[in-house]
């Protein structure tokens, strides 16, 4: 009966701490992941809470959202740890990308109550090569950052070089040398970071160090550290405007009827009524003098049209000497014609053909 009562209490409690956590499958964001509210936030609206961005190892990979709670900080919260932390775990396909990390942080830190001072980062394993890869290519997006059993690129270690760090690393971790997080610490150093904590596990391997997000230490040494949030931009005011209100006049208006309209027109001052002739050019514009002359026509004589034409034949005699003349061509006006119809019912003849016929034409 007691082992009866101790089961269907731990039940409960990992019932309410499921209560605690929220799977968000987003098709807009590039990673599904798990959300944990801290205790409270529902009922505390205006509070705002630290956010813990935590990213698994490679055995967690895939499109199963369960399979992230396996083990690290989700893992830990449906075991009964409390932490005052809004955490966001997603889950990868094929390892992590920075700028898909990125979108669902700007994501979380829109969706959330989040304080933006306090932003933190861990992973374990490629989560931990994954943290250190995101806080090397955006070391002012996070207060604090810890790798677990990770590496990074020595070549971001100016990049964080102001970025406390608290490394754990195993001795005998064999799927990723101690040597990857102990090169990282040293150039981090070297770079003139002074804040950087690194726990060396002796007798430890690999797996071993999923203890690490069991303690409650780690949670307090993120809260020791804050970091400077940009200032963000203002939205312009917008400035109602006044509302424009039609101006009224007091103008009276006379209505006459149509047989009591005066329609002469009205001679102003700028016409007087003198002004009736046409404006004189002006002094500078001087317009050109007109004479009133007579339109000059030339009569043409029917009886010279023989003449001329005999003219225009003998003038191109020289280049057209078989070009009958005018006298010919009225002396034998029926010889012509005749001869002409004759040639073209030959020519059609020969074609035979309507359409090339009134071409020939």
């Amino acid at each position: 009966m007691k082992n009866f009562l101790i089961a269907l209490l731990f039940l409960f409690a990992i019932k309410t701490y499921a209560q605690q956590i929220e799977a968000v499958k987003n098709p807009n964001l590039p990673y599904q992941y798990w959300v944990h509210y801290p205790q409270g936030y529902k009922e505390n609206p205006n509070k705002k809470y630290p956010l813990l961005l935590s990213l698994h190892g490679r055995s967690l990979s895939g499109t199963d959202l369960e399979r992230v709670k396996n083990y690290g900080v989700i893992y830990e919260i449906l075991r009964g740890l409390k932490i005052d932390f809004i955490v966001v775990a997603p889950q990868c396909q094929n390892g992590w990308d920075n700028a898909k990390l990125i979108q669902v942080l700007d994501h979380a830190e829109k969706s959330y109550r989040v304080d933006k001072s306090r932003v933190y980062l861990t992973g374990m394993s490629m989560g931990g090569y994954g943290a250190w890869y995101l806080a090397g290519q955006h070391p002012t997006r996070f207060a604090a950052v810890a790798p677990v059993c990770g590496g990074g690129k020595t070549s971001d270690a100016q990049n964080l070089k102001s970025l406390p760090h608290w490394v754990h690393h195993g001795v005998k971790d064999i799927p990723v040398p101690f040597a990857e997080s102990e090169k990282m610490v040293n150039a981090i150093r070297a770079a003139g970071n002074k804040n950087v904590e690194f726990s060396v596990y002796k007798d430890w391997g690999h797996s071993e160090l999923v203890v690490v997000f069991s303690k409650k230490e780690l949670y307090d040494w993120f809260m020791k550290y804050t970091r400077n949030v940009p200032a963000e931009a203002k939205e312009p005011e917008i400035v109602a405007r006044a509302e424009l209100k039609p101006q009224t006049h007091n103008v009276k208006v006379e209505h006459k009827s149509p047989t009591s309209l005066d329609l002469k027109p009205k001679l102003t001052k700028e016409q007087p009524q003198n002004n009736l002739q046409p404006t004189k050019p002006s002094p500078q514009q001087p317009s050109a003098p007109t004479e009133n002359k007579k339109a000059e026509y030339v009569v043409f004589d029917e009886s010279k049209r023989e003449e001329l034409d005999e003219e225009e034949v003998d003038k191109d005699k020289k280049d057209q000497p078989n070009r009958p003349t005018l006298v010919q061509r009225k002396q034998e006006p029926e010889k012509t014609k005749p001869k002409l119809k004759e040639k073209l019912n030959e020519q059609f003849n020969k074609v035979k053909n309507w359409e090339l016929w009134e071409k020939l034409k």
